[in-house]
């Protein structure tokens, strides 16, 4: 088969089963939305949340994974597999644990009576975790269709075992027992494919993990800057437009997480070609192209949307400005891709230039916001307008940073 229409068909295999995957969470949602009391609702939407912010690490190992296989030549591909799985469970094991000892901590924040819920996080978490190292290693050897079916597994796992126990008894505790199955369906099929990886060592595990430690940093400072927004709008907004600016994030990051197979099939090209910046635009330019099209969407059929993200009577004001949130969602999808390429080339600066960005948008929140300067729907753009141009400010300095460690070959940020 041609390499064009064989990338063609793996970038197809890898877009559809992520959008499964997706889906299917958002399928899962839909259904705990409407078997659940609010107060339930709240409660397992509360307990995503914890499971969103610790599944950074599994993206971390993923990250890793994906550069060391790719970037691996000559013998001990299959160490270097058993480094990675042995990093994955060294590294659930120390997540599951911590969840345990900071159960009665989340049942006071949360105010979540079950300690059943609770608890079921550390397994839900720990097989994600699992998860993470072995798509690390599918990605960076480029076995699409299994990482496909893995992508696949996951978002029907959670929808079928998940939803599947909402169905039969809709309770908080049957939903994370659910959650927890459903974890555990990718895990397992990810150990079959990688059977047989073996031969390890200390080392090698703990040069898998420390690279995670930097990855998993870089890719939180991103997840922390692409969901300030939505603290700041609580916080500086009133409790309608607040609603709004929510509303508005669910085009948001559906315009960031619709170009994610790109991150995906780029991301070993991109770890064994570091100084490629023709690759890396062609990239940018795939992952804004998509963006644009999104946009063009919100422009076209404003109703459409608001009538999908929360019903057009509700946010009927919201409708002309869903395109500043998809906007907002693209800068933040190409900047998603940026710091991959940065993960990929191994800039540990990437991290400090994100956390800058977050301290820069709270100021700039602040003094817009907090002052009273814009309120209401005018607020609601403008806050929706800084994070777009936050983002892409990051996006351009990471960007030149990645430009001038290629072309000068004698600097390295690996030290």
């Amino acid at each position: 088969m041609p390499p064009r229409r064989s990338f063609l068909r793996s970038a197809t295999a890898v877009a559809v089963a992520m959008a499964i995957m997706n889906v299917a969470a958002y399928g899962f949602t839909l259904i705990g939305s409407r078997r659940l009391m609010p107060e339930q609702f709240g409660a397992i939407t509360a307990l995503l949340g914890l499971l969103l912010i610790g599944n950074v690490a599994s993206l971390g190992l993923q990250a890793t994974g994906a550069r060391q296989i790719a970037t691996h030549t000559g013998d001990g591909a299959a160490t270097l597999a058993d480094a990675m799985l042995r990093a994955g469970r060294r590294s659930a094991l120390a997540l599951s644990v911590l969840c345990l000892v900071l159960t009665p901590l989340f049942m006071w924040l949360l105010h979540i009576d079950s300690i059943i819920a609770i608890v079921l996080l550390a397994p839900t978490l720990g097989g994600l975790t699992l998860m993470g190292s072995q798509l690390g290693i599918l990605q960076g050897s480029q076995r699409w269709t299994e990482l496909a079916a893995v992508y696949a597994s996951a978002g029907l796992g959670r929808l079928v075992l998940g939803g599947g126990a909402l169905l039969v008894h809709p309770s908080l505790d049957w939903a994370m027992a659910g959650l927890a199955l459903g974890a555990a369906v990718p895990a397992a099929l990810g150990q079959f494919f990688l059977r047989g990886s073996h031969g390890a060592g200390r080392k090698e595990v703990g040069e898998v993990l420390r690279e995670t430690v930097h990855g998993t940093h870089t890719l939180l400072a991103f997840f922390a800057l692409a969901n300030a927004d939505v603290l700041f709008a609580r916080a500086l907004l009133d409790e309608k437009y607040s609603g709004y600016y929510a509303a508005g994030l669910i085009v948001a990051k559906a315009c960031l997480f619709l170009p994610q197979f790109v991150i995906v099939l780029v991301f070993p090209s991109l770890a064994n070609s570091p100084g490629d910046t023709v690759r890396l635009r062609r990239a940018i330019f795939a992952v804004a192209g998509l963006g644009a099209c999104a946009v063009a969407g919100t422009l076209i059929l404003p109703g459409l949307v608001v009538e999908v993200v929360g019903g057009s009577a509700k946010y009927a004001e919201l409708g002309p400005y869903t395109w500043l949130f998809a906007v907002a969602g693209s800068a933040y999808a190409v900047l998603q891709l940026i710091v991959y390429a940065a993960i990929a080339q191994q800039e540990k600066r990437a991290a400090l230039a994100i956390w800058a960005g977050l301290v820069v948008l709270a100021a700039a929140a602040g003094i817009v916001l907090g002052t009273g300067a814009a309120t209401g729907l005018h607020g609601v753009q403008v806050l929706a307008a800084m994070t777009s141009g936050c983002a892409l400010l990051v996006s351009a300095g990471l960007a030149t940073g990645l430009h001038r460690q290629a072309t000068d070959p004698g600097t390295s940020t690996t030290d």
